[in-house]
């Protein structure tokens, strides 16, 4: 009975905590879609005002529906989400001082869900399933560093990851860096929270990209 107790305890456990890291994720996306929005590259959407917070980027969180849009043809373009690898545990670190902290999340299914969400928000069809089609653009991307640092001022991230494109006309391997600053920014707790606005800046400019081919 004992051992039966332990396991419906590690079970609950498991499940609180992915309760609680599902709400950090979707948190950061309605507060990523509440934003005013602006094309993606326009420079009035690099700055937001998020819990009260300045907070300053180089892609804006929210791109508007009608300006996502960059050719007539965009709408037939179908996207295969390959393969997106995470970043090794060791490299998701934060500094508060000199002191070193690691961050307990999955870089590359926050990034999935982020960027399904964009595709789709620019009339991009994303195909479900193992799809080889040469006409279908096949996407891989893998994170490949972090940094992020809590200091008097607030906190400073940037994320880079290496993605690679591929159909019968496109081959192209392209590294991709987004940063953040939130200016006056003193509670650790939020740390997540705040990378995975972080993540959805990444998704934004893959989705930019992606759109502009």
């Amino acid at each position: 009975m004992r051992i039966i107790n332990i396991v419906l305890l590690s079970f609950l456990v498991l499940f609180i905590s992915a309760c609680a890291k599902k709400s950090t994720m979707q948190r950061a996306a309605d507060i990523a879609s509440q934003q005013h929005c602006y094309d993606c590259n326009s420079a009035r959407g690099f700055e937001a005002n998020i819990q009260g917070l300045l907070y300053l980027s180089d892609v804006g969180l929210q791109c508007c529906a009608d300006k996502r849009t960059l050719d007539t043809g965009v709408a037939i373009k179908k996207v295969y989400l390959h393969r997106i690898y995470d970043l090794p545990e060791e490299k998701k670190t934060f500094y508060i001082g000199n002191d070193r902290y690691f961050i307990n999340e999955q870089f590359n299914l926050a990034f999935y869900l982020f960027l399904e969400q964009e595709l789709k928000s620019r009339g991009i069809v994303v195909i479900d399933g193992i799809n080889n089609s040469p006409y279908v653009l096949r996407l891989d991307l893998s994170f490949i560093d972090f940094s992020s640092k809590f200091d008097r001022t607030g906190l400073h991230s940037n994320v880079s990851a290496r993605l690679n494109l591929k159909d019968i006309n496109i081959n192209k391997e392209i590294i991709v860096r987004t940063k953040q600053d939130v200016v006056g920014f003193n509670d650790e707790k939020e740390i997540s929270f705040y990378t995975f606005l972080l993540i959805k800046q990444m998704a934004n400019k893959v989705a930019s990209i992606i759109s502009s081919l």
